[in-house]
């Protein structure tokens, strides 16, 4: 963030999201402030264009019906020369002359202007004439007439002008208000895209932390930029990653000491249980060999127990080697491993192996697999079946290991991969886990640059995958 959006951005997010609703609205009120006053005045416009259209209009259609009222009441006059008849003439012709006059004022008659004045003169002494004379020059109405209607066609064609001219203005004030629509819509955008980003941004590091916490990466030493409290927010994160790498290190620190602690008596406990059972000390009887017997299985779990908590000790602290590794041989020493319990299950077991190699650790690869074929073994039916295969697909190795037995519950499907938790399922075999196998053989593979997962979706099988990096064996140039 540039110092400008340092200096601007205030220190409470409180603050800062008011700030934000305030200006994003302000440039929406204006421009519905504005757009209200333009459509007034499209509004006053058309109303004006409009009225003023239907006066002109109808004042010229007046003036038309008076010419010929005017004719009739002069022909009468002239027949019948009746004073009243005289009157009501020159009264028309004075409505005649405001409506005119009326009607110049808007529309450009040009010479007609004069030639209707000179007109109007004429009937105003026509008045004044006798009865025979009136007959005589009664022909004046026709070009008196003729006049009106040129006065009509160029009122309407004025009319339709100045109309024409109304619409334009209209348009144009419409133009401006789709100008000024877009320009305050994109300030208003640009605004609550700024605002978006000013709170976005720090949320967005302080999951980045988080995501680095989970991972166990190094804390970012910079501070959040943004409100005080997401600051303060970002600083309890680091606190909380120092912390927890603490934690770590004293929980690695103690599985170290008790491994070794217990080791020592473990071999003591193991060589006079072997001593008792080869009766070096003398003849024992059957429930005394009985009792032998449990001292020494239950030394070998023990002992089992204690290097599994080892291995899931050094595999966060020994350094990982990435090379070929044959599978077949490590395949078959867990295989031999675990083949006196493969028997007395009556359990078959089925290779399918290719020719290529993965890359990973060679210790790993074989905790991995170790405790892969320990928990198949354990977990699997009486009897059944455990079939382990691979497959090379683009860039990646793929072992699975699949066994006959009872599917995991959902609900356990990724618990198992904890470190000491055990699902729900019973185990089969002598001897009782711990609950890190599975998950020092997820350690050891994502160390390994891969994956192991679960796959139940064939019914009565329960399948472990583990991807690796393939090892590409390079063919040599023939030339």
């Amino acid at each position: 963030m540039s110092k400008a959006a340092r200096g601007f951005a205030p220190r409470s997010l409180l603050r800062l999201v008011l700030i934000a609703f305030i200006l994003v609205l302000l440039p929406l009120i204006l421009l519905v402030i504005q757009n209200s006053r333009t459509l007034e005045q499209v509004n006053r416009l058309a109303e004006e264009g409009i009225q003023s259209a239907v006066i002109d209009t109808r004042r010229a259609s007046d003036m038309n019906d008076l010419a010929l009222d005017m004719e009739r009441a002069i022909r009468r006059y002239a027949v019948l020369e009746v004073p009243d008849l005289r009157l009501h003439y020159l009264r028309l012709l004075e409505r005649y002359r405001i409506e005119m006059e009326a009607l110049l004022k808007v529309v450009d008659a040009g010479e007609l202007d004069a030639s209707l004045r000179d007109q109007l003169i004429e009937l105003v002494d026509l008045a004044q004439a006798s009865g025979a004379d009136i007959r005589e020059r009664v022909g004046i109405f026709d070009l008196f007439s003729q006049a009106n209607v040129e006065l009509d066609r160029l009122a309407r064609e004025q009319i339709d002008v100045r109309i024409s001219r109304i619409r334009e203005q209209v348009a144009e004030v419409r133009r401006r208000m789709w100008l000024l629509s877009g320009g305050l819509g994109g300030a208003s955008l640009v605004l609550a895209l700024l605002f978006t980003y000013l709170i976005i941004r720090p949320v967005r590091q302080l999951e980045k932390r988080i995501l680095g916490l989970g991972d166990g990466m190094a804390p970012d030493e910079r501070p959040i930029s943004g409100p005080a409290e997401l600051v303060e927010l970002g600083e309890r994160l680091r606190w909380l990653h120092y912390r927890l790498r603490e934690l770590e290190a004293q929980k690695l620190q103690f599985l170290r000491h008790l491994s070794h602690e217990l080791k020592t008596p473990l071999a003591s406990l193991r060589e006079g249980a072997d001593l008792l059972a080869e009766k070096v000390t003398g003849p024992l009887t059957a429930e005394q060999e009985e009792i032998c017997e449990l001292l020494v299985d239950n030394s070998y779990r023990l002992q089992g127990l204690i290097e599994q908590l080892l291995d899931y000790n050094r595999i966060q602290q020994v350094q990982v080697y990435h090379q070929p590794v044959e599978l077949k041989p490590l395949l078959d020493e867990s295989l031999d491993a675990h083949r006196l319990a493969i028997e007395n299950k009556g359990m078959t077991v089925q290779l399918e192996l290719d020719d290529e190699q993965p890359l990973a650790d060679n210790h790993r690869l074989r905790l991995v697999l170790e405790n892969l074929i320990s928990n198949a073994v354990n977990y699997g039916d009486k009897n059944g079946n455990i079939h382990i295969y691979t497959r090379a697909c683009e860039q990646e190795y793929v072992l699975s290991v699949a066994n006959t037995g009872q599917s995991i519950p959902e609900a356990d499907r990724e618990r198992i991969f904890e470190p000491f938790v055990q699902g729900s399922q019973e185990r089969k075999g002598v001897l009782k886990g711990s609950g890190i196998g599975l998950s020092i053989a997820r350690e050891s593979a994502i160390s390994m640059g891969g994956r192991l997962t679960l796959d139940s979706t064939k019914t009565g099988w329960v399948r472990f995958e583990l991807g690796l990096p393939l090892h590409e064996s390079k063919e040599p140039n023939h030339d």
